[in-house]
């Protein structure tokens, strides 16, 4: 049956994916409505002013935005921090749990038995994390689009919409990785070990890189500078920056399927 294995794994995570959704929708909304709160308080603006280049780098507030005005504020409060911790847990539990997870609890060896080719196991498992996450995104976008408004929040859809998919790029790029490091290696603590780690460290680079010129560097292979450049959140989606993205993650994808073609499954 054409694409059993992804539609095993979503229709097992069904009631995972609607908890998701609707945790998605709840931030989106709690974040949107406490917008007034920072908008009429000044103050915060001028606190935000005395902290170090890099602090303000790390929040979101690089570029010259403000804490003030909406793209600021949901720069600050969103894009750059909340929104990229969701997607990285949701995607990274889903790659590990769906290679190395899945030989560590064998139960490979069964979806295995059926005349499947292990390079399309690879290949359905990432469509279903990618699919799912994408869905979360436009589900992200729709919260916005309909909290917005009710506080005056007057960004634009291109604004909603290529930030937060700027950041699901920035984090499917991670969970990629730790799909490929749990193909090859089975080993969920390693996965989760090298992709987060990795992922911790390049997002203080993102922060460290404009004020240290001997880190400036790392910008060219950086997920996060990849993926925030150009402040999607003003501009919209950066066609450039986004295909680098994507790029990245064709390539660990074919490591993946290299890496689990080649390996004596533990079962």
């Amino acid at each position: 049956m054409r694409a059993e294995v992804f539609r095993r794994v979503v229709v097992g995570r069904r009631k995972s994916i609607i908890g998701w959704a609707l945790g998605f929708l709840a931030t989106m909304a709690f974040i949107v409505l406490l917008y007034p709160a920072v908008r009429d308080q000044p103050s915060f603006g001028d606190l935000i002013e005395d902290y170090p280049e890099f602090v303000q780098q790390i929040l979101g507030l690089g570029g010259g935005l403000e804490l003030g005005s909406p793209e600021g504020y949901l720069n600050s409060q969103l894009f750059a921090n909340t929104l990229p911790i969701l997607f990285l847990i949701y995607l990274l539990a889903f790659a590990v749990r769906e290679t190395a997870g899945e030989e560590g609890d064998k139960t490979m060896n069964l979806a295995l038995a059926h005349p499947i080719k292990r390079e399309r196991f690879i290949l359905e498992k990432f469509a279903a994390m990618t699919v799912t996450g994408f869905g979360l995104a436009m589900v992200a976008v729709a919260g916005l689009l309909i909290t917005g408004p009710l506080v005056d929040m007057d960004l634009t859809v291109a604004g909603y919409f290529g930030a937060t998919v700027s950041v699901f790029l920035i984090a499917l790029a991670f969970a990629t990785l730790a799909l490929a490091v749990g193909a090859w290696t089975g080993k969920k603590s390693l996965a989760y070990g090298v992709t987060s780690t990795l992922a911790v460290a390049f997002f203080l680079l993102w922060g460290l890189a404009p004020i240290v010129d001997a880190l400036g560097w790392t910008n060219a292979i950086n997920p996060f500078f990849w993926g925030l450049a150009g402040t999607p959140v003003v501009s919209g989606l950066q066609v450039g920056n986004a295909l680098l993205l994507v790029g990245a993650v064709v390539m660990l994808v074919a490591a993946a399927i290299a890496g689990f073609r080649r390996r004596d499954i533990g079962v």
